[in-house]
């Protein structure tokens, strides 16, 4: 059942809404698409904010090569979308998100099986996690394009370090994949440690100075020092845990290398050399870890620090679920400085 092109338009558009009312998509993060016919599809453009997208702002693309026309330009992922309807002809719709749970247990690089009937009837077989690749690269279609043949009857794929792939046979089934997903995910990881985002932030100055140890000023200078406009403390639990626990740490998902940096050292507050110290870390990087406190975001607007608190909270509680499965690995440094560097660059995914 393929959707004409206006069905199409309006069900990517309300799935948008609906994916970032859930808190399963944010920003410009993830992309949404849906099957026109047995050769082009409709998709998200690249960069642009799920509340500013209209119908004309979605973009035609064929299934064969994922060519398309005009100005604007589709998803950088639109190569995985292309696979999925390539071989996947009873997939109508699809959604790739960086969901909170699902992307953290996702890390692992182990597939995941539905607990009821109800669940896999809404998963097909086994969630299978595909191969992992840099971001919007050929490698990475190739790898999932790989997992999505070998495993036909699987309506769920992680994407490890980097998000997970839902394909529904229509725009009902592929939300239901996706929130079913991160229900059973989410439960996983909060049954034995309660490994919860508690999303616990302040952004007055005057309060995360006091949290701190230091002045007002010192705190200002600081600021000042880094070019950069907007702070945030971050000390949800996950954060505070692994920055308690961990001397280094690196990213667990790609969001966390582009947005905030590849490799983060935790400082002790009370060191008489903290401020030099987390100067020196925030020129390069968008946030600090903090020993028993958490983490301090500074950004060029708040919009921005509330990005970097949503990745390292996410990357934190991967690092905690990893830590606990005995399955510890990140990113590697080459990769995720690649990234890091080309994010930099563009800056073009936080507006």
């Amino acid at each position: 059942m393929a959707y004409s092109r206006e069905e199409a338009a309006e069900l990517i558009i309300k799935a948008g809404y609906a994916l970032v009312e859930k808190g399963l998509i944010a920003r410009t993060w993830g992309n949404i698409s849906a099957r026109l016919s047995d050769t082009e599809f409709l998709v998200t453009p690249s960069g642009m904010g799920y509340d500013r997208l209209t119908p004309d702002k979605l973009v035609v693309c064929k299934i064969s090569d994922c060519s398309y026309e005009g100005e604007i330009k589709p998803s950088s992922e639109k190569g995985v979308h292309g696979e999925a309807y390539k071989y996947r002809p009873d997939v109508n719709f699809v959604i790739h998100t960086h969901q909170l749970y699902a992307t953290a247990v996702g890390t692992t690089g182990k597939s995941l099986s539905a607990r009821t009937a109800e669940e896999e009837k809404i998963l097909g077989a086994d969630v299978i996690s595909a191969k992992y690749a840099i971001s919007s690269t050929k490698h990475l279609m190739r790898n999932v394009s790989d997992a999505i043949q070998k495993n036909t009857a699987s309506n769920a794929f992680f994407m490890r370090y980097h998000g997970v792939l839902c394909l529904g046979r229509d725009y009902d089934h592929a939300f239901a994949v996706s929130e079913t997903l991160e229900d059973i995910c989410k439960d996983i990881i909060c049954r034995k440690d309660q490994l919860i985002v508690d999303e616990i932030r302040m952004t007055d100055p005057g309060t995360i100075a006091q949290s701190l140890g230091i002045s007002l000023d010192d705190l200002q200078a600081l600021v000042d020092k880094t070019g950069k406009k907007s702070l945030l403390l971050d000390t949800s639990k996950v954060v505070e845990d692994i920055a308690g626990t961990e001397t280094k740490i690196y990213p667990m998902i790609d969001d966390m290398a582009q947005i905030a940096g590849v490799r983060f050292l935790c400082l002790a507050p009370a060191d008489g050399t903290f401020l030099t110290k987390a100067e020196s870390q925030l020129q390069k990087k968008t946030c600090v870890f903090i020993r028993g406190i958490g983490a301090l975001c500074l950004a060029s607007d708040p919009e921005e620090a509330e990005a970097v608190a949503m990745v390292l909270e996410k990357n934190c509680l991967a690092y905690a679920y990893g830590r606990r499965q005995g399955e510890y690995a990140h990113l590697g440094l080459l990769d995720a400085a690649l990234q890091r560097n080309t994010y930099v660059k563009k800056y073009s995914k936080l507006k």
